[in-house]
């Protein structure tokens, strides 16, 4: 078996509307997190995969623990989800900049942006740390058609006229995170006992601190290393539109 995400991986559920395009189109509350890979599983032999009646795959050997941030609730949540329902987000299409020209003023593709980031920052006890999926999560944009008309001393409508109109979808936004401790962390079942892989994790974890406006409080977490950087994604006078 061969995963194709290692931990610290940027991912997306294969459904989210920017594989397919520029903008979004609809509700922006549909559109799934961009997530971080936490641990990579491998499930033994024994794994029921396909039916037993009809053959059709319904499972897989290899998933994922990902994580995302939930900014309707200021925390960071875990999902189990198979391999083959997620798309690295090389394929997303968010910043991608259309004129050529752009290039040579120091613009960068943002996707190319976020993946040239080191895999992991250098610890710094206070220092600030970015969730790596942040400017994504900002500069996501949603696209709709606004028609507009006048009425006719008759009652009869004008000719309609259609205005396009963008907006930042900013769902699954983190907060900048204080860092506040720091632990490496030991396994004792990464493999099984034929010597077969069966999990990748994280060895190193860093606790960040943040406030949570809707609990009223600080909230602190040791989370993998691997999902932060100390590059400050928004730096006074940037062009991040």
């Amino acid at each position: 078996m061969v995963n194709s995400f290692e931990v610290g991986n940027l991912v997306t559920f294969k459904s989210h509307p920017l594989l397919q395009g520029y903008e979004i189109k609809g509700d922006g509350k549909y559109v799934p997190p961009i997530m971080i890979i936490k641990e990579v599983h491998f499930e033994d032999k024994k794994k029921k995969t396909h039916d037993d009646v009809s053959g059709f795959e319904i499972a897989e050997r290899i998933k994922y623990i990902c994580v995302y941030f939930d900014d309707n609730k200021s925390e960071f949540i875990e999902v189990h989800i198979y391999q083959n329902m997620l798309k690295s987000i090389h394929d997303l299409k968010i910043g991608r900049l259309d004129d050529p020209d752009k290039f040579h003023k120091g613009h960068q593709n943002l996707v190319d942006e976020i993946l040239d980031l080191p895999l992991k920052p250098s610890y710094q006890y206070a220092g600030i740390f970015y969730f790596k999926t942040k400017k994504l999560e900002v500069l996501k944009k949603r696209s709709s058609i606004r028609k507009t008309s006048e009425i006719n001393e008759d009652g009869t409508p004008t000719e309609i006229k259609r205005k396009r109109m963008i907006q930042y979808v900013v769902n699954y936004t983190t907060p900048d995170f204080i860092v506040c401790g720091y632990k490496n962390e030991t396994y004792t079942d990464l493999f099984y006992n034929n010597g077969d892989k069966k999990r990748l994790a994280s060895m190193e974890f860093v606790k960040v601190k943040w406030y949570s406006p809707f609990q009223q409080k600080f909230s602190e977490q040791y989370l993998p290393i691997e999902f932060f950087t100390d590059i400050n994604p928004f730096p006074i006078n940037s062009n991040n539109e």
